[in-house]
């Protein structure tokens, strides 16, 4: 018996537990869900995301009214890209959100926090695509890379992006970390249907 493809996965340990908790149906939708979290902040953490959000918010500021030099932040923000993001995907989709949110009229730290919650969906609707690809490439059958892709994708939509943004993006605190709930009886095991 297979322990399934996502142990050959060229991922990150979070984004293999993530697809992991997807492949196995004991898992309930949001116990896998409360995956997807874990795996962004891993990249985030991996790729060094808070320097350019800490670069941006210097650049854009934290206020929210018009700033007549508007042209002179786009060429900042441009200037970051190259100089922050090189060879980071993670850290090149922050910038390139945020520019976009600068674009459509957001203002210091709300472009910032829009331009991070929409990099950090972008990055997530990406896992799922890139591990159904994976299950393609090992032989496996496309009805189960089709459900796994499904379930993650599902997660993604019922995930806490827009919190982990507003965290990220240093709106609101650290939250403190949820004490993992360990299963002590055989009432505590798979919910029944």
């Amino acid at each position: 018996m297979s322990d399934g493809p996502y142990k050959s996965l060229n991922m990150t340990p979070a984004w293999k537990k993530f697809a992991e908790w997807a492949h196995k149906a004991a898992f309930e939708p949001n116990e896998v869900a409360s995956r997807v979290v874990p795996a962004l902040e891993e990249t985030w953490r991996d790729e060094g995301c808070g320097e350019v959000v800490r670069a941006i918010r210097t650049i854009l500021g934290d206020a929210q009214q018009t700033d007549m030099f508007g042209q002179n932040k786009s060429v900042e923000l441009e200037a970051a890209r190259r100089d922050l993001s090189a060879g980071y995907p993670m850290r090149r989709l922050i910038v390139d959100h945020v520019m976009q949110s600068v674009a459509n009229g957001k203002l210091g730290i709300d472009a910032v926090c829009n331009g991070v919650e929409n990099a950090l969906r972008d990055r997530a609707a990406r896992g799922p695509r890139q591990v159904e690809e994976h299950y393609l490439r090992k032989q496996s059958p496309e009805a189960i890379a089709t459900r796994i892709r499904n379930r993650m994708e599902n997660a993604v939509a019922t995930a806490p992006i827009a919190g982990l943004a507003r965290r990220l993006s240093g709106l609101d605190a650290p939250a403190a970390q949820p004490q993992s709930v360990k299963q002590q009886g055989i009432e505590d095991g798979v919910r029944l249907p």
